[in-house]
């Protein structure tokens, strides 16, 4: 029904996005790669949208790129799959790199991201192999999950952020923004905050 949305942030949660779009407001399910990728952008924005019908909700899932838009499409085809856990993936894993650990059948890497057992990392693999544009594993040279793991650490800075009054999803979009680099808890808290006073 809708092909993006064109408008601007209201709110985030911990996995949506409220645009705004005269006088609007589209609640989008999305993942924290988008997030932290529309997070602090002035102006209006476009996200890429797919409407999902089941008997007893309709929801709209969005993107800030065509390419994860249709990684997330490729997902949700997979047997078993849906979208809340196609959005688990995606939020664990960005598209290069998870276009490379299908084509390379990398069961163990896919394992990492949430909700992905071994069975379903195979379906993926199996479903999915074929379809994967290559061009999208090159994406990213590096094939380094974006979360392969959520570090103690990174939860606590996260509780911290949420203690000052930010929302999970703000926090985890910033964490995710500055844990790599950062010297221990306390930089981490003072750089996401950065993050989040932009």
């Amino acid at each position: 029904m809708f092909q993006y949305i064109k408008g601007t942030i209201d709110s985030f949660g911990e996995d949506y996005i409220v645009i705004e779009n005269h006088d609007i407001g589209y609640k989008i399910y999305t993942s924290l790669e988008t997030i932290g990728a529309v997070k602090g952008r002035q102006g209006k924005i476009i996200i890429f949208t797919q409407m999902v019908v089941r008997e007893d909700d309709i929801s709209v899932y969005g993107f800030s790129t065509r390419e994860e838009l249709k990684m997330f499409q490729l997902l949700t085809t997979v047997t078993g799959v849906g979208a809340k856990v196609a959005l688990g993936i995606l939020s664990s894993i960005s598209i290069g790199n998870l276009a490379g650990m299908i084509i390379s059948e990398d069961i163990t890497g896919l394992t990492k991201a949430q909700g992905v057992g071994k069975k379903t990392a195979q379906r993926i693999v199996l479903e999915l192999k074929d379809k994967i544009d290559h061009k999208l594993a090159i994406l990213e040279p590096s094939l380094i999950p974006l979360k392969p793991t959520f570090t103690d650490a990174n939860d606590e800075v996260v509780n911290a952020l949420m203690a000052l009054g930010y929302n999970r999803g703000e926090a985890l979009a910033a964490v995710h923004e500055v844990e790599y680099g950062s010297n221990g808890v306390e930089d981490m808290i003072r750089r996401a905050l950065k993050v989040l006073a932009k």
